[in-house]
């Protein structure tokens, strides 16, 4: 689960370059320089990893529980691993809706600054044979911003994990409760 969050979540892409973003707020960015003779280049996005970090800090807290519970037994611990597992889960979904919330700021900052040092930029792709120039009444299809299938691998896992902590605490108390039944018969 901690692996899946170093890789990409979210990737976009515009006139400018494309870029990556993981769980953490990390941006990769490549760039086509368009914005090289802009006054005023479109401004960067504003990311935060602290879900990211909250969701690495229950990880590790519901791994030490359920190596806990493992080697001793011990049901407390048991509910402190579905409850970890609960609060990576929420903190997960939380974290691929708020890249998801993201998505057109990280994207504009792929944009062109509306002057004419982008459009000097283009002409001059243009004139190298790097890029095509977007004559006006021509179609350009521009990829998608859009979440990666890690994102959506990362909650499916999280809510899988949490659900089967979930059964397996439940499971343990429902012993207790029918040991405690059985001795008052």
């Amino acid at each position: 689960m901690f692996c899946m969050m170093w890789q990409p979540w979210m990737k976009a892409s515009n006139w400018d370059g494309a870029a990556t973003v993981n769980a953490f707020g990390s941006i990769k960015r490549t760039t086509n320089h368009l914005n090289l003779w802009s006054v005023s280049a479109p401004s960067g996005a504003r990311m935060s990893g602290q879900l990211a970090i909250f969701a690495t800090v229950a990880i590790f807290v519901m791994v030490a529980a359920a190596i806990q519970t493992i080697l001793h037994g011990s049901e407390t611990a048991g509910g402190i691993t579905a409850v970890a597992a609960i609060v990576v889960a929420a903190l997960v979904l939380t974290d691929v809706l708020t890249l998801d919330s993201k998505m057109p700021q990280v994207q504009a900052s792929l944009g062109m600054a509306h002057e004419l040092g982008p459009q000097l930029g283009l002409v001059v792709g243009a004139l190298r044979g790097t890029s095509a120039y977007p004559w006006p009444g021509e179609k350009v299809a521009l990829p998608v911003t859009e979440l990666t299938p890690w994102a959506f691998a990362s909650a499916a896992v999280a809510f899988g994990l949490a659900a089967l902590m979930v059964v397996k605490a439940w499971r343990g108390s429902l012993r207790r409760v029918v040991a405690a039944l059985a001795r008052l018969m």
